[in-house]
């Protein structure tokens, strides 16, 4: 009678362990490499405009962690965003790997504290990139505007940031990796909990 509950323990904790982190975690790889973390809306400008500013590419991108972490040609990000995306990448990619970590018994704790890094992570990125975003928006707008006074064009440079801002991607990444989190630490507790009340062996 008293192994039911632990029996009951046991199976969540490997559902969540061996089945959930592992998913979970490459589901998030997906949606940081594939997903907008960070986006702009777009802006309709005379195509003259194009030539005016190397910052001109800000305007139309939609940053995931995979092109953040790359050096492109035709946008630079800079190398302490780089540099975090980078971490973000592969603090994420550990998180499936938890569900072969040793002891088996730390691994909803492994899997909660690489989820919460996880999302740490991944705030501090998508909102460095999206300061970066808006600072260039303004820069480019800057340049643009430039033969028109700043009484009229300073109202239209200020509402650059109204159009950046964080992407589904970023959402959807931080909602699964919160799940996780929650989950393993669900598993944990009913894990000590089952250990803490098991009868002794007279």
């Amino acid at each position: 009678m008293n192994d039911a509950p632990r029996s009951s323990s046991f199976s969540f904790e490997k559902f969540v362990t061996r089945g959930v982190n592992p998913v979970g975690f490459v589901v998030v790889l997906l949606a940081f490499l594939f997903l907008p973390c960070a986006a702009m809306s777009s802006w309709e400008f005379p195509s003259s405009a194009d030539a005016m500013s190397p910052l001109a590419s800000a305007l139309d991108i939609s940053s995931t962690g995979a092109n953040m972490a790359v050096r492109q040609d035709d946008y630079h990000w800079p190398v302490v965003i780089r540099m975090l995306a980078i971490v973000t990448l592969l603090a994420i990619a550990s998180g499936a790997g938890t569900a072969v970590a040793r002891p088996a018994q730390r691994r909803p704790l492994y899997g909660a504290v690489v989820a919460a890094v996880s999302g740490g992570l991944l705030v501090v990125t998508g909102l460095s990139a999206v300061a970066r975003m808006e600072s260039a928006a303004r820069e480019f707008l800057s340049v643009l505007f430039s033969s028109i006074p700043k009484s009229e064009s300073a109202p239209l440079i200020d509402q650059s940031g109204n159009r950046v801002g964080l992407g589904g991607g970023f959402w959807f990444a931080l909602v699964v990796l919160a799940l996780i989190a929650v989950l393993n630490l669900v598993a944990l507790f009913r894990a000590r909990t089952a250990t803490r009340f098991r009868p002794s062996k007279a």
